[in-house]
Formats: structure tokens, C-alpha cells, sequence
């Protein structure tokens, strides 16, 4: 598989757009640019657009959603809690961030914990790990984890938004994260990637937590 990764510098999120290994298909993990951007990438790879997949409900890892949705018909997946956390979003809160409004689909495709996701050829497991937000979740593939605002290189996701528990995050991360082989591989929602036996010794949050 090919991942090209995608930052969008306003709020420095990552979304990766993984490439089946024939080519031909794809998966959007986050949504946290323009629409146009995305697309532009997803044109320039010649792969079809199988789903999108998405770590949790925070505005800027939804900023292009909507957009891609509507341009391509794939469908979004993403964990209940979250689904209802951004349904309810305050317009103070969005201003804040200095968005005016955030459009989203009519129709989010739930998540599990464990479960499997066959999308293009591709295989997907589902750890839900809440703690930066209640719905919160991984996707791990390949030799790789998708860890959204769970886990950073050198650093985790902050927990002062509703639904976050930095207890929660840290238990999160020792028993879904930390029990993959030491050389899997972490691409998260911001920052670099890493691999988890390095957050493992290193990562100064969670040592002796």
C-alpha cells in the first residue's frame, strides 16, 4: 500500500490517503483539509475512493468532509459517541476556532471496537480508544496504526474537551497501542510519525503512568 500523507497547516492535523496496492483504490483517514485538496490528491493518484475513515469528531479533522462526500459518494464511518458529540456542536465553540460553520454528511456508518473494515482491498481493524474524546478511535493495518489524537510523537492528545479523561487516554494507549510489535508503525492526527516501541521507552507522558 502507498500512504500520502496530507497537513493542513491552519490547524497542523494530518489525513492520509492510503493506496491499495494495485492502484486503483483508496481510503481517506480524516478529512482535516479543504475539500479541494483533497480531491486534487485523490485525482492526481487515479484511485477510487472507497470510504473515509475517521478517527474522531473533532472540527479540524472534519474540515473537508462534507466536500469529499458529496464529490465522490463515498461513505464516512465514524464511532457513535463522536457521531452525537458533533451533531451537537455549539457555533460559539466552532467561532473559537475560527470557523463559521462545519457541514457534515447526512449519514455517518457506525463503529466498534474490533471490528473489521474490508475496504479496497484493504483490511482495517477498529480499536476504540477513547480519552482524547468519548468516540474516539484507532485503525490499525498493515504493520501500521492510525492512533488520530491519541498518540503523538513525543506527546498525546489533550483530554480538556468534553469526553476527554487523560486516565482513560493513558489506559488506552498501554493496552490497545503499546501491546503491538515495537517496530508497528504510528501515524498520527498531528506531528510526525514514530513507531511505537520509541513512544513506548520515551514518550514522556506516559512513563510511569
Amino acid at each position: 500500500m502507498e500512504i500520502i500523507t496530507l497537513t493542513d497547516w491552519s490547524f497542523g492535523s494530518n489525513s492520509y490517503l492510503v493506496i491499495n496496492d494495485s492502484g486503483e483504490g483508496a481510503v481517506l483517514v480524516d478529512a482535516g483539509m479543504q475539500p479541494q485538496e483533497l480531491l486534487q490528491r485523490l485525482e492526481e493518484s487515479g484511485a477510487a475512493l472507497a470510504a473515509v475513515l475517521l478517527t474522531h469528531g473533532h472540527p479540524d479533522h472534519l474540515l473537508g468532509l462534507k466536500g469529499v462526500v458529496d464529490a465522490t459518494g463515498a461513505p464516512c464511518y465514524m464511532h457513535p459517541e463522536d457521531v452525537a458529540l458533533v451533531r451537537a456542536l455549539p457555533p460559539m465553540l466552532l467561532r473559537m476556532l475560527g470557523l463559521s460553520s462545519l457541514e457534515l454528511p447526512d449519514e455517518f456508518l457506525p463503529l466498534e471496537d474490533g471490528q473489521v473494515l474490508e475496504l479496497a482491498g484493504m483490511r482495517f481493524e477498529v480499536l476504540h480508544t477513547p480519552g482524547h474524546s468519548a468516540g474516539s478511535v484507532c485503525f490499525l493495518t498493515d504493520g501500521l496504526i492510525f492512533t488520530g489524537d491519541l498518540l503523538f510523537r513525543g506527546s498525546v492528545g489533550r483530554t480538556d474537551f468534553p469526553g476527554g479523561s487523560f486516565k482513560t487516554l493513558a489506559r488506552m494507549v498501554k493496552e490497545k497501542v503499546f501491546t503491538l510489535p515495537s517496530d508497528t508503525r504510528v501515524l498520527p492526527g498531528h506531528m510526525d510519525p514514530t513507531v511505537v516501541g520509541w513512544e513506548k521507552k520515551t514518550n514522556p507522558f506516559l512513563l510511569g503512568v
